[in-house]
């Protein structure tokens, strides 16, 4: 039998080979303010500014980070599972990962995934054409921005937004969602 001391040690080691193996640039998990979100955005500048990636991959790592910490933000608000939110950006095969997650109640996960579904069937000339759409169309006052920010997060990358849901308990699922920025 394994000792909590033990199990607990286990953890840490794997945690550690999988921070080294994902090269995590940075890792956050719990509530998100508006705080948060800037200390967060200050510390990835710090650290990629050392790095000697391009501008324009900064550019898109910045751009996917701010929109998937305003989703966690927006999604959460009154949300008994705010300290459940996380953020990670990790570098593997030279692409950039960009983790997120949070609870959203279920009766939106329909929507959403319809919403996510939509975006990956797009071509890139879509993607655009949309995003001019829905900036015309929508007040940017108004709280239905998720739908901007994951297109542009799809824009920006060029790639698919993966993604998943896990129930947490009747009425709430955890929302997984990983976008890739090339190299």
């Amino acid at each position: 039998m394994v000792s909590n001391k033990e199990h607990d040690l286990q953890f840490v080691n794997e945690l550690r080979k999988r921070t080294y193996e994902d090269n995590f640039v940075l890792s956050y998990r719990g509530e998100i303010s508006q705080e948060i979100m800037l200390a967060l955005l200050d510390m990835t500048e710090k650290k990629l500014s050392i790095s000697e990636i391009s501008i324009n991959i900064k550019s898109k790592i910045f751009n996917v980070m701010v929109g998937c910490l305003q989703n966690i933000s927006n999604q959460v608000v009154k949300n008994k599972y705010a300290e459940l939110s996380m953020f990670t950006i990790g570098l593997r095969d030279s692409s950039y990962q960009v983790f997120s997650g949070n609870a959203i109640l279920k009766s939106n996960i329909p929507e959403l995934e319809t919403r996510l579904h939509k975006i990956n069937e797009m071509s890139k000339d879509e993607l655009k054409g949309f995003y001019k759409f829905w900036l015309q169309s929508r007040n940017l006052s108004d709280s239905d921005t998720f739908g901007m920010g994951l297109i542009d997060i799809a824009r920006k990358t060029g790639n698919p937004l993966d993604y998943d849901f896990e129930d947490i308990d009747n009425d709430y699922s955890y929302f997984s969602l990983r976008t890739t920025i090339s190299n």
